[in-house]
């Protein structure tokens, strides 16, 4: 995976950052099994801004959550606009997915360029969040924990206590904050989005299919459960590089 790299120096000639935000509590090696380059994009994963993603099976200590999706997507977009980053993609499993939608939101609001495209997966669309979040009650902490153990294994990560620990409360922080996000009515975004439902993962198809409200969509189901995307992703690596950036996507240097 590339370092974060501004696009004047990044040497993946040809090809277009896609930037892919950690999910809360999977660890900090959830992409380690991407290559570094898929089809015309360079995988490329963000550092910690106001607490993106969780280190749950990693190695790093988790940083303080910012207090709601909207204010951490404003955090990346100003580090992005100040490392002279405008031609990108973004790649967002879970609540990811929807940081990733706040940051287009964001530059749309800025009247910064729109991402080259934009893929949400294992996400319902946002006007269907508050509906999930209702039909569900406050997990305990050893319903959080169980889930950490079993991701943290099944990334190949070491399930320390203090590893363990820290995913829990980026979990607990992480749940806050989407009960916390409320959306307006669906605009439609500036870029193109790509929408994943995994069939094992237990999201219905309409609630997947319903970013569609958000832009022009295509929607792509695949097998597999909702860590695939880190422990097996090669589909989801076909399904990536076959969408092509729009536009030319070279640094102003070689043009």
């Amino acid at each position: 995976m590339a370092s974060w790299l501004d696009q004047r120096t990044d040497p993946h000639a040809g090809t277009a950052p896609l930037i892919c935000i950690p999910s809360a509590g999977n660890g900090d090696f959830q992409f380690d099994r991407w290559p570094d380059t898929v089809g015309p994009w360079c995988v490329v994963r963000p550092p910690a801004v106001g607490g993106l993603g969780g280190e749950a099976a990693g190695t790093r200590a988790a940083a303080p959550l910012s207090s709601g999706l909207p204010e951490r997507a404003a955090e990346l977009v100003t580090d992005l606009r100040r490392r002279g980053v405008e031609k990108f993609a973004l790649f967002g499993h879970d609540s990811a997915a929807l940081l990733g939608y706040q940051v287009a939101v964001e530059l749309d609001r800025r009247g910064a360029p729109a991402p080259l495209r934009l893929f949400v997966s294992g996400c319902p669309a946002p006007r269907y969040l508050n509906r999930a979040d209702e039909a569900h009650d406050e997990p305990t902490d050893d319903e959080l924990t169980e889930r950490v153990l079993a991701t943290t294994v099944a990334m190949g990560g070491n399930p320390l206590p203090s590893i363990v620990a820290t995913g829990v409360r980026a979990l607990r922080a992480e749940l806050a904050a989407l009960r916390a996000y409320r959306m307006p009515q669906p605009g439609p975004l500036r870029c193109p989005l790509t929408a994943i439902r995994w069939r094992d993962q237990g999201i219905e198809t309409e609630v997947v299919a319903g970013w569609s409200a958000y832009g022009e969509t295509d929607l792509v189901q695949l097998p597999g459960s909702g860590l695939s995307y880190a422990t097996d992703p090669a589909e989801l690596l076909r399904v990536i590089g076959d969408r092509m950036p729009a536009g030319d996507i070279r640094r102003p240097a070689e043009r």
